[in-house]
């Protein structure tokens, strides 16, 4: 895999929607300090409680953010794709990791310490706000994501889950339905929204039965959008 040139550096830096706010000079001196680093799929990239201050960016393919209980249920919190970051909690506050990080599938991140970051932070009040604005999303997000579990029946979960990868990754077909390519197993949209593969392959069986969607191509068919809108907004099914 080719190392990043500082030229690359300096783009993706730009291309991140974090960094735009950041003045051309303040992102070539970030783009300096950047550190890069490659995982194969599954690897490790941090445990929850570690010790570390960096921020991280997604070059190349996505990692996943998971809890694990210590009777080994997971949950997985979100999976960011390339141009997001993550371990901004560490970098504001210098504690531990908050969250388990793995490689899902083959990636390539960057990193900047602490040390770096916090001088430009302190130049830049736009930089703060959007850092804000970015941990307010991921908090709203994880506590949508915690309501369903706590207290949404699991096709409404799911239904949930469908729509809103519809939204990020969808494209319009035929009669309007709706294609999402769709990469993740069962287990993966399960642990998503907390539930065992098993059901979420029980309740995918009844949908595509019911004719609400269906496989093709790789890709998941919402057939109708409106039907699991309405099973998503019920919250029991």
């Amino acid at each position: 895999m080719t190392s990043v040139s500082a030229v690359e550096k300096r783009r993706l830096l730009s291309e991140t929607p974090f960094f735009t706010a950041f003045s051309p000079a303040q992102c070539d001196a970030l783009a300096a300090r950047l550190t890069e680093r490659s995982y194969e799929d599954g690897d490790t990239i941090f445990l929850r409680g570690d010790e570390s201050t960096s921020l991280m960016i997604v070059v190349s393919g996505r990692v996943a953010l998971r809890l694990t209980s210590p009777q080994g249920r997971e949950i997985l919190l979100a999976i960011l794709e390339p141009g997001e970051i993550f371990g901004e909690m560490s970098l504001l506050d210098g504690r531990g990791r908050s969250a388990d990080v793995v490689a899902f599938g083959p990636c390539r991140l960057l990193s900047l310490e602490r040390r770096d970051m916090l001088p430009v932070l302190q130049a830049s009040p736009e930089a703060c706000i959007r850092l804000l604005e970015l941990l307010s999303t991921r908090l709203r997000r994880t506590s949508d994501q915690l309501e369903g579990v706590a207290l949404m029946a699991l096709p409404s979960r799911l239904a949930r889950l469908l729509l809103t990868l519809s939204e990020a990754h969808g494209s319009r077909g035929k009669d309007r339905e709706m294609l999402v390519p769709l990469d993740l197993s069962q287990r993966d949209l399960g642990q998503l929204i907390g539930a065992s593969r098993e059901k979420v392959n029980l309740q995918l069986g009844r949908w595509s039965a019911d004719g609400l969607l269906r496989r093709e191509d790789g890709a998941m068919v919402i057939c109708d959008t409106d039907a699991l809108a309405d099973i998503a907004d019920a919250g029991a099914s």
